[in-house]
């Protein structure tokens, strides 16, 4: 069974706390910030390699810095014209299917039977893989549940040692409290705040002008709780044992519902 999240369009707010932080926020730099383009997750996605084209992959997108900054310079390797053309419809518009040339195309943002801007979390590590080879790139690229009682999962100390390594992430979070996923959002940072709690730092896709928006790490269920992390490693590194991946998501179809994009 294929797991899906949809782009979210609740409105949003940066939460607040108070209290003592234990240290100060660790939070990565040059990640860009860009405006939601057919679907939350290439959108993400594109955060997370956009940090990657500032940190010595130059081939990663068609822009440099500081154009790698705006929407408009990169929007074709987001969800290419073709792309657009093809899937935005709904139902599909017909005709063949286009090159593999943007992130959209490997994540399969759109796609029958997916309304517009939906993407399969189970695409996630093949719109890492799959675009950065077409740009010239060997990555690696897997998913992780949220650890929960009983299952391994991905942890707080996971987060610790991917943003102290230098590597954005990907979380595929549940924005409403509901119980199910509805967005992607490229994660950079993270900030224990003693009895305040853990808290991640990430981009909420709505704008490319945004700053950092800190949510707490809690697992779905809760407002903005993590479902998945996406890891996105240059170069190679560690998959878990196919096995051990399907324990985690046997039995979990995580549908969200699609309404029109709002602003606060």
């Amino acid at each position: 069974m294929r797991l899906v999240s949809v782009f979210c369009c609740a409105v949003l707010a940066i939460l607040t706390f108070s209290g003592a932080a234990n240290a100060a926020p660790v939070l990565l730099t040059e990640i860009p910030a860009y405006d939601w383009y057919h679907g939350c997750g290439p959108t993400a996605a594109a955060s997370v390699l956009g940090y990657w084209e500032l940190h010595g992959y130059t081939n990663m997108f068609t822009a440099n810095d500081p154009d790698v900054y705006l929407t408009a310079n990169v929007q074709d390797q987001i969800s290419s014209p073709a792309h657009n053309t093809k899937y935005d419809p709904t139902p599909d518009a017909g005709g063949p299917v286009p090159a593999f040339t943007s992130i959209a195309d490997w994540f399969q943002t759109s796609v029958d039977p997916l309304e517009f801007g939906w993407s399969y979390l189970s695409d996630s590590d093949n719109a890492f893989t799959g675009y950065a080879g077409y740009r010239g790139y060997t990555f690696n690229s897997w998913f992780e549940g949220y650890v929960t009682a009983g299952a391994p999962g991905f942890t707080w100390a996971d987060l610790v040692a991917e943003i102290g390594a230098g590597r954005p992430i990907m979380f595929l979070v549940d924005t409403d409290g509901n119980g199910g996923t509805d967005h992607f959002v490229p994660v950079f940072g993270y900030d224990d705040r003693g009895q305040d709690g853990l808290w991640y730092g990430c981009y909420t896709t709505w704008t490319e002008a945004e700053t950092v928006a800190w949510y707490q790490f809690r697992g779905m269920g809760n407002d903005w709780g993590v479902g998945y992390a996406t890891f996105c490693v240059p170069g190679g590194g560690q998959v878990p044992e196919p096995a051990a991946l399907m324990s985690l998501v046997t039995g979990l179809a995580l549908l969200g519902g699609y309404r029109l994009r709002r602003k606060a």
